[in-house]
């Protein structure tokens, strides 16, 4: 059975192919860490940054030969990247990157819409002034680096996430858990798709500009407006993007 939200075969990235995987150090290994830890990290950033692409093919003997481990840190990585919804198994033929077809992405972004502008009402209401100031720094550096951000700008709680950090300000473990754990990590690799735009990124950092100084004026109505226009725009552009599911 196929998982809901998934591709099938007749979408666009239901073609399953061959993963190109980056280059792998396995001497830099951080002290600490498992071989486990370390086959993660390298899969999930790899997807992070596009290098392994949704729709993408992973076998077992293609991973443990890549990066020189046996079967079980293999699987155990492997598991908590199912964990988080970013691989599927495939029966008979291993594990593929997530992907989703353009219907799927409707329905999450619809979601996003409504509970990220939910978020910011929230966060305009009970975020303290040190949390503000946060977010006035993070479109500081937005604005300083907007021809070149950085992969962290939507790397899933960093420093640099300006949503991730909107979220924890609403005091609501409920929303904060439903969007950062079910949503975010399904999408970053369509977020960091964004980041690379250059007709889209400035048109967001100001967006950012907007939605952080209606919260600094505690404008919970504003905040919630401009936040919805925000992840609507971005899927706007999401669906013009060539390599988007089934454009083109």
């Amino acid at each position: 059975m196929t998982p809901a939200g998934s591709l099938q075969p007749g979408d666009r990235f239901g073609q399953a192919r061959p993963a190109q995987l980056p280059p792998y150090d396995a001497t830099a290994r951080a002290a600490g860490k498992t071989r486990a830890d370390a086959v993660f990290e390298a899969i999930d950033l790899a997807i992070l940054n596009g290098d392994i692409v949704p729709g993408s093919k992973l076998t077992e003997e293609q991973l443990a030969a890549h990066f020189g481990v046996s079967r079980g840190p293999l699987r155990e990585a492997i598991n908590r990247l199912e964990g988080r919804g970013l691989i599927e198994r495939v029966p008979h033929a291993g594990v593929r990157v997530v992907a989703f077809s353009e219907a799927a992405l409707q329905e999450i972004y619809a979601m996003r819409e409504v509970l990220e502008g939910l978020a910011c009402r929230l966060a305009a209401q009970h975020m303290t002034e040190s949390e503000i100031e946060t977010l006035k720094e993070i479109v500081r550096r937005q604005h300083l680096t907007v021809d070149h951000l950085p992969p962290e700008a939507v790397g899933v709680g960093h420093g640099w996430d300006l949503h991730w950090q909107i979220v924890h300000g609403t005091r609501n473990t409920r929303l904060t858990r439903t969007i950062c754990d079910e949503i975010y990590y399904r999408l970053r690799v369509y977020r960091n798709r964004q980041r690379t735009v250059a007709t889209r990124v400035p048109r967001a950092v100001e967006e950012h500009v907007a939605i952080v100084d209606a919260i600094a004026r505690r404008q919970a109505d504003q905040a919630e407006m401009l936040m919805r226009w925000h992840i609507r725009a971005a899927y706007e552009h999401l669906r013009g993007d060539p390599l988007a599911p089934n454009s083109g």
